[in-house]
């Protein structure tokens, strides 16, 4: 390959921690130069497959999407979102055909992950993390950690977007490592990881980690064994955390009382406690009127929306909708919704068909659903970022690299 670029893979998940320009411009480059590589050496079959053809078809869609919108610069937007479908390709070619990348990437991922791991606690109890980025504050008595993304609520996003890699890179060095009992540290590991995204606070990554822990306790040969000492180990962890720390649980239940199915209680002006609304919302009434203005919008562009990341210049209410789900509906149109949707089904078949296959116990049908998992999580229709963020992307799209290595190759 050109002059090697393939090795800006490696400094990925570190280059995720910093910020958006690095892992973009790693992106870039490596995209780009893939497909100089495509036609130099005529890689053309990497691309047969469900996975591309698909990808192809929305890229389509999302380019007419913007020629119909009369915003012509929503083109770069449009036009640049091919890097991620190029970038997947990439990654399950470096895994296939590069001499020992699946090592050094995984020893990479592993790294970055007891990094954030040691810099979240150190924070937590400390205040500040290493590089002494102060721990995040709601009220005086209400806090969140964020380790080295500073002030922007990511580090449970980047932990349970990226779990599966993380048990991809474990089960393959196992046998490098030739460390003792290593399937019960990666179990203590995983439930401080648990643990750590709670302390985030971000409700979406909390919901990802209990999907995901419970993938790994009901399917792995390997990890939380015994089960029961686990989960009271677990149990009880969780348990000390919100009796020390009642904010936090506080904090995770409010999505209860943001969506009207719980009342906190008043004050004594009768006000609702915590200025939340009165009434039943769809997550919350901020999230509530961004999926109705979402389906507005839709209705008055069917066919191929307003644009992708033209919700912000549409409307005054926000930079997007917060839900994948709608923000494509709206902004790419119906043609758009019906792919990603049909995405979902599809991939749902296959989740449900390895998870109820009791017949094959292998790490790689076990892998399989935790990539699966991962990908339905994301398509959920509930509270998200910009579907066309480009770090969001890269966690979403790097798994599908590895997920095509395992089923393409």
């Amino acid at each position: 390959m050109i002059n090697g670029y393939y090795k800006l893979i490696y400094f990925l998940p570190i280059a995720l921690i910093t910020g958006p320009f690095l892992p973009d411009l790693i992106i870039v480059i490596c995209s780009i130069l893939f497909l100089v590589d495509t036609f130099r050496l005529k890689l053309f079959d990497y691309y047969n497959n469900y996975f591309f053809k698909t990808f192809v078809s929305f890229i389509i869609i999302l380019n007419l999407s913007t020629l119909f919108s009369e915003n012509f610069s929503l083109f770069k937007y449009s036009i640049g979102y091919l890097r991620y479908g190029l970038f997947s390709i990439f990654v399950f070619y470096v895994l296939k055909n590069i001499e020992n990348s699946k090592i050094i990437l995984s020893y990479s991922i592993i790294f970055t992950y007891l990094l954030l791991l040691f810099d979240g606690y150190f924070q937590f109890v400390f205040n500040k993390n290493i590089f002494l980025f102060e721990i995040q504050k709601y009220h005086e008595y209400s806090f969140y950690v964020t380790s080295f993304f500073n002030d922007e609520k990511k580090l449970g996003s980047f932990l349970a977007k990226m779990l599966p890699l993380f048990i991809f890179s474990i089960c393959l060095l196992k046998n490098k490592l030739k460390i003792r009992k290593l399937d019960e540290i990666v179990s203590i590991t995983l439930i401080l990881l648990f643990l750590l995204v709670i302390l985030t606070t971000e409700r979406v990554s909390i919901f990802f980690m209990i999907i995901f822990i419970l993938l790994i306790f009901l399917k792995s040969n390997n990890f939380f064994k015994p089960k029961i000492l686990f989960s009271i180990i677990t149990v009880f962890l969780i348990s000390i955390l919100f009796y020390y720390q009642p904010e936090i649980f506080y904090k995770i239940k409010s999505v209860l009382f943001s969506s009207g199915l719980v009342n906190p209680g008043y004050t004594t002006e009768g006000k609702i406690i915590g200025e939340y609304d009165k009434g039943l919302f769809i997550y919350s009434k901020f999230h509530h009127l961004q999926i109705l203005t979402s389906i507005n919008l839709f209705f008055e562009n069917p066919f191929f929306g307003i644009g992708p990341k033209n919700f912000k210049n549409v409307i005054d209410a926000g930079w997007h909708p917060h839900n994948y789900s709608f923000q494509i509906l709206a902004e790419v149109g119906i043609i758009g919704f019906v792919i990603f949707i049909s995405t979902f089904f599809f991939l749902l078949f296959k989740f449900l068909k390895r998870f109820f296959n009791f017949q094959d116990r292998s790490i790689n049908n076990e892998l399989n659903i935790y990539l699966l998992g991962g990908f339905l999580l994301n398509m959920l229709p509930i509270p998200s970022g910009d579907f066309f963020n480009n770090w969001v992307n890269i966690l979403i799209f790097m798994p599908v690299g590895y997920y095509l290595f395992y089923n393409e190759k």
